[in-house]
């Protein structure tokens, strides 16, 4: 097409579809990632009870935060061995 100020070009984009091993990836990560039916039924009750303002938004936020964050500590041998007691060692 030409234009009298220059030449207009138009191009179809490139579009990637996934395939099958992109979706399975993908739905796998999320599998891994999500919490378990107890917890996502703790979770939910947590928001209801915000929704219907039987407690307030950023106490229910503390409250979920520090349960994850007291359920990584929980589950990371790491952070156990800083609770524990030093071993007894005799210097020289």
């Amino acid at each position: 097409m030409k234009l009298p100020f220059g030449m207009g070009e138009f191009r179809r984009p490139e579009v990637h579809i996934p395939g099958q091993e992109d979706v399975a990836g993908v739905v796998n990560t999320v599998r891994e990632n999500l919490p378990s039916p107890l917890q996502l039924a703790y979770y939910g009750g947590l928001g209801a009870l915000a929704a219907l303002s039987v407690i307030e938004w950023p106490v229910a936020a503390a409250i979920g935060i520090g349960a994850v964050l007291a359920q990584r500590a929980g589950s990371s041998g790491s952070s156990q061995a800083r609770f524990e007691a030093p071993s007894d060692r005799t210097s020289e």
